[in-house]
């Protein structure tokens, strides 16, 4: 018995140990993925400074997230994001389904680049944010987009570049300052959205060469 006792005595304390460590080791876990996944499927590289996952509260917050343009964009940031808050649907996650009570987004900048043979940067990702959510997608990924109820959304700056005509490059203070959109229900709702935003500001953005 006291031998049995013993071995459960440190099997107990092994537990707690590799929670303890999976506690403080959460936040570097879900980094790691979270930019594996991205990289995966959206086919940017992308580099996070910091991140945080409620324990308590369904939450989860970025800081510092850069997504880099391809090589045929230039290879330079696509956006620069100081934050990324999420507030998510738990009894979603239980179906496999990312359903977003709030989202709180600020840009500090993005930078849409138009490629020599005449193709944008944002164009090509707004057609990942796409596929993501196409019928063949559900074999792509462990979750679906379900949704997002409240969007604040931040947009401070926003650069245009022409790597064919670089003269014709310009910088607009773009000053979007927590702009609420609500019931987004897909993501091509998202990304509609947003063009929508920039289009309205005075932002031309071409689709095709």
């Amino acid at each position: 018995m006291r031998f049995l006792f013993r071995w459960a005595f440190r099997l107990f304390l092994v537990a707690v140990v590799l929670l303890v460590a999976l506690v403080l080791l959460k936040d570097t876990l879900v980094k790691a993925i979270v930019e594996r996944q991205i990289e995966s499927y959206a086919g940017l590289n992308v580099r996070i400074e910091r991140v945080a996952m409620g324990l308590l509260s369904p939450t989860l917050t970025f800081e510092n997230l850069k997504l880099y343009n391809t090589a045929e964009f230039g290879g330079a940031p696509l956006a620069d994001v100081p934050e990324l808050h999420l507030e998510y649907d738990r009894g979603a996650v239980a179906f496999r389904k990312l359903r977003f009570k709030l989202v709180r987004l600020h840009l500090s900048e993005l930078n849409i680049v138009e490629s020599k043979d005449g193709r944008t940067n944002i164009i090509g990702f707004v057609h990942e944010l796409q596929q993501l959510s196409s019928p063949n997608a559900k074999s792509r990924s462990a979750f679906t987009f379900a949704g997002i109820d409240v969007l604040n959304l931040t947009l401070d700056n926003v650069r245009y570049s022409n790597l064919k005509h670089p003269a014709q490059g310009y910088e607009f203070q773009f000053g979007l300052k927590n702009e609420l959109l609500t019931n987004v229900k897909t993501l091509p709702d998202l990304s509609n959205l947003i063009l929508n935003i920039l289009v309205n500001r005075g932002i031309t953005i071409r689709s095709s060469p």
